[in-house]
C-alpha cells in the first residue's frame, strides 16, 4: 500500500497513541463507539481493512460472561491482536445480596497465532518475548493511524467515499469493461473476470449489464496477489470490494477505509488511462 501521510486524522494517531498496557475499559469502549457506522446498541460487527489485514469492530458481543466491545485485528493469516473491553454480567440475585451497583469490567488485550500453529488467546501482559511485545505495540500504533483516518472520514461526511462514487460512475465502469483493448487477446481467467497483466497490474473485466473491473497487484507485505473489484450493481450504483489474498473472498470496502478508497480510485484511474493509451497507440 502507498503511504497515507497526506490523509488527515481525528482523535487517533500513531505518535499520540497509548501503549497497549495503558489501555483501559473506557478508552477501548470509546474507540468502538467512534468507529461504529451502524449506530446500534444491538450486537454487531463491522469489518474494515488496514492494508490487507482485517480490522473487525465488535459492538456489544454477548456471551455468558457479559458484554464486550472493541477491535480484533488479523495480521494476514498469521496472528490476531484482540483489544476489547468486557462488562461482566452479574446475576440479579447476587447484585441484590451484595448491593453492587457498578458492574465489574476488565480489558482483554491478547494475541493468538492463526493457521496450522493456531493457539488460544495469550494476554499481552503475560507475553515474555520482548520482540513479540514490540511487534504488537507497532501493530497498535499502526491501528491508531488507521483509526484516526477512519474517524476523520466519518466526521467530514465521507469525502473519499463520495469522491470515488462520483468519479467511478456505473457508465464509466461499463465503458472500461467494454473496452476494445480486451478484444483479440488471449485473456486469463480469474473467477468471472478475464484479462491480462499490464505494467505490474492485472486488468480484468466482466462485460454485460452487470459489468465489473478487476484490478490485481502483488502486495509487498505478504507477497500475495491482492485485488479490487468494481461492480456495476445498477444504472446508478456501483460497489467496490477488496480481496486481500488470492485464496480469500471479496469483502466490501467501508466509507472509513480511507487508504483503500484513495488507492482504489487511483488504480481505477490508472487502468482507465492505460487502456486509453494502448488503444491510441494500436
Amino acid at each position: 500500500m502507498p503511504a497515507a501521510a497526506a490523509l488527515k486524522k481525528s482523535y487517533y494517531s500513531a505518535d499520540q497513541s497509548l501503549s497497549l498496557s495503558q489501555l483501559d475499559v473506557e478508552k477501548i469502549s470509546q474507540i468502538a463507539r467512534d468507529l461504529d457506522v451502524a449506530e446500534s446498541e444491538k450486537e454487531h460487527y463491522v469489518t474494515g481493512w488496514m492494508g490487507q489485514n482485517s480490522v473487525v469492530l465488535v459492538r456489544n458481543y454477548q456471551d455468558k460472561r457479559g458484554t464486550s466491545s472493541g477491535l480484533v485485528m488479523s495480521r494476514g493469516n498469521r496472528y490476531k491482536l484482540t483489544v476489547q473491553a468486557i462488562t461482566f454480567r452479574i446475576p440479579k440475585l447476587l447484585l441484590w445480596i451484595t448491593f453492587r451497583r457498578t458492574p465489574r469490567t476488565m480489558t482483554v488485550i491478547a494475541y493468538n497465532k492463526l493457521g496450522e500453529q493456531a493457539t488460544g488467546l495469550q494476554q499481552f501482559m503475560h507475553i515474555q518475548e520482548p520482540e513479540l511485545k514490540e511487534s504488537l505495540e507497532n501493530d497498535w500504533r499502526e491501528l491508531n493511524d488507521y483509526l484516526g483516518m477512519a474517524c476523520w472520514q466519518m466526521d467530514n461526511n465521507q469525502p473519499l467515499w463520495r469522491q470515488l462514487h462520483e468519479q467511478i460512475t456505473p457508465q464509466a465502469l461499463w465503458t472500461v469493461a467494454e473496452s476494445a483493448w480486451f478484444n483479440g487477446k488471449k485473456l486469463q481467467k480469474d473467477g468471472e473476470c478475464e484479462g491480462l497483466w499490464l505494467h505490474e497490474q492485472f486488468i480484468g473485466r466482466r462485460s454485460g449489464e452487470h459489468a465489473a473491473l478487476l484490478l490485481s497487484w502483488k502486495d509487498e507485505e505478504n507477497q500475495d496477489i491482492a485485488s479490487y473489484l468494481f461492480e456495476r450493481i445498477s444504472a446508478d450504483k456501483i460497489r467496490v470490494m477488496l480481496r486481500p489474498r488470492k485464496d480469500t473472498k471479496f469483502f466490501p470496502l467501508n466509507p472509513f477505509d480511507a487508504v483503500h478508497l484513495q488507492q482504489a480510485l487511483a488504480k481505477f484511474t490508472q487502468a482507465e488511462e492505460a487502456l486509453s493509451e494502448t488503444r491510441r497507440l494500436a
